[in-house]
C-alpha cells in the first residue's frame, strides 16, 4: 500500500475535521460563555438594591 491510500483510507474526512473543530470551537463558546453570563449574574447581585427588592 503507497501512502497516498494510507492516508485515504486510515485518516479523518475533511467534514470529520471540520465536525471534531466545530464541536470543540461550540463547547469553547459554551464555556466562555456560561463564565460570562455567571459573572454578570454575580455582579447583579453585588450592586443591586436589596431594600428596594425585599
Amino acid at each position: 500500500m503507497n501512502i497516498q491510500q494510507h492516508l485515504t483510507t486510515n485518516s479523518l474526512s475533511w467534514k470529520e475535521i471540520e465536525l471534531d473543530l466545530f464541536r470543540a470551537l461550540q463547547n469553547a463558546f459554551a464555556e466562555l460563555f456560561t463564565a460570562l453570563l455567571e459573572d454578570i449574574d454575580r455582579q447583579l447581585a453585588e450592586t443591586r438594591d436589596k431594600r428596594r427588592y425585599h
